[in-house]
């Protein structure tokens, strides 16, 4: 069986490997969220040259 300390090092390791993985995941959520509130903006900006116009 392992040892105490190894399955402490794996713990903080497995740690470690899914703080990095949920960083990555909320970069990708940061920059779908940008890019879609872009796309808003583009889109009421020509509803709102229509209403005027």
């Amino acid at each position: 069986m392992f040892g105490i300390g190894e399955k402490i090092n794996t713990l903080f390791w497995t740690a470690i490997f899914g703080l990095i993985l949920t960083t990555i995941y909320s970069a990708i959520l940061l920059y779908q969220g940008i890019d879609s509130k872009r796309k808003l903006n583009f889109i009421w900006g020509k509803n709102k040259e229509e209403v005027e116009n």
